[in-house]
This record gives structure tokens, C-alpha cells and sequence, in this order.
């Protein structure tokens, strides 16, 4: 849900990637955009130049979503760290209603004090499965990840693992096998020892109850 200037510094090693739940993707030099993505900016401009105007609460923030180009796509409301989280959380409500009333997508995440405003729905599996087309690989596709959002690419890929730390809901997953949060870097030790070959008999990994495969 990040953008590419946020992700590919970090991730030197990568050689595609899909940013801003699959508004843009990068694969080597080329780089894609969503469809009708251009009729929704002028929104998407409004939407931010109230949010930045009206959440007036002390530490609230906004994060801009940009593409490589310096574009707008989408943005994050986040009164985390408000001096006054009451009044912040009025703030962030109204915002939000005025962007609905924009058509825009307001992806909430449960109990949490931030939210994303999209264009429109953004749907990770759609990500996956163009990026994985643009590279022609049809299978072999571990998809990690932390939340109801990324439900789609776990379906997508060909081995789901949901990461679990305090904030996660385990029947939101749609995911295989879950991961704890702090085991995290020994699963990735785990595969690179394993030439990025999945186990689940990997001692951190466990079955998820709630897997949506039978």
C-alpha cells in the first residue's frame, strides 16, 4: 500500500514491484498504471486539499501516495501520535465522509486511528496476477502479508502466509499458513537456507484455522 519512492530504496533486490495496492507497478524500466486512473486525480486533489485543511489536531498527519512521476494517487489519514486523539478522530470522520461523497474508496483498518483514501478499490490480486503475467510466471508464488487487504493476492499466489502480530484479525486471513510477526526474519532465513523453497514444516510456520482452501 506504499508508493515506489517509499519501496524500491528499500528493496534494492527486487526486480518488480506493485505500489499503492496496484495503482502503479514497476517491472525492470516499465512501468504500469490502472486503467481510468487519470479521471479520478482531480478528485483525489480535492479529497487531500480538505483532508490537509480540516485535520487541524496536533500530530495528525497526512502521508501523500505518489507515483514515480510525483502524482498524487492516493493518501493515508493518520492521527496515531494526536495530541488530542478525541478531537482528531472527529476530524479524520468528517474527512472521510467528504471523500466518500466524492466516490472515493476509504479503506478502513479495524480499531485502527488511520485510514487510506484510494481512487477506487485497490485490489492486490489484480496486481499479482498482471505483474506475474508481465513476467510470465504462471506458478511457484509465495504472497506474504498482514491484512484483510491483501485477501486477493493471497489467493492469487500459490502459498499464502499471513503475518500475525497484535492488530490482526485471524478470520479476516484468507491466507494458508501463518507466521508470527517477531519470527518473521528466521522464515525468510528459513527459505533462503531452503533455496526459496516453502515447508510447512518450517518450525515457525502454523496451518491457518481459517484458510479458505479445504
Amino acid at each position: 500500500m506504499k508508493d515506489l519512492p517509499f519501496i524500491m530504496p528499500r528493496t534494492p533486490f527486487a526486480q518488480a514491484w506493485s505500489a499503492i495496492g496496484g495503482l502503479e507497478t514497476r517491472i525492470g524500466k516499465r512501468v504500469l498504471r490502472r486503467d481510468s486512473l487519470e479521471d479520478r486525480l482531480a478528485d483525489i486533489s480535492l479529497a487531500i486539499n480538505f483532508a490537509k485543511s480540516h485535520l487541524t489536531s496536533g500530530g495528525s498527519e497526512i502521508e501523500d501516495k505518489q507515483d514515480s512521476e510525483g502524482h498524487i494517487l492516493a493518501f493515508c489519514v493518520d492521527w496515531r501520535h494526536a495530541k488530542d486523539p478525541e478531537s482528531a478522530r472527529q476530524d479524520a470522520e468528517r474527512i472521510a465522509t467528504y471523500c466518500e461523497a466524492l466516490n472515493l474508496k476509504v479503506i478502513r483498518y479495524e480499531k485502527q486511528p488511520f485510514y487510506d483514501v484510494y481512487p477506487f478499490d485497490p485490489d492486490k490480486g489484480w496486481a499479482l496476477r498482471d505483474m506475474l503475467n508481465e513476467l510470465v510466471i504462471k506458478n511457484g508464488v509465495l504472497y506474504l502479508g498482514d491484512s484483510q487487504t491483501d485477501n486477493s493476492a493471497f489467493r492469487a499466489s500459490s502459498v499464502g502466509v499471513g503475518v500475525i502480530h497484535n492488530e490482526t484479525s485471524l478470520k479476516a486471513l484468507d491466507c494458508d499458513y501463518l507466521v508470527k510477526f517477531e519470527h518473521v526474519p528466521d522464515f525468510l532465513n528459513a527459505l533462503l537456507m531452503n533455496d526459496l523453497l516453502f515447508s510447512s514444516e518450517f518450525p515457525m510456520i502454523t496451518v491457518n484455522p481459517n484458510r479458505w482452501r479445504k
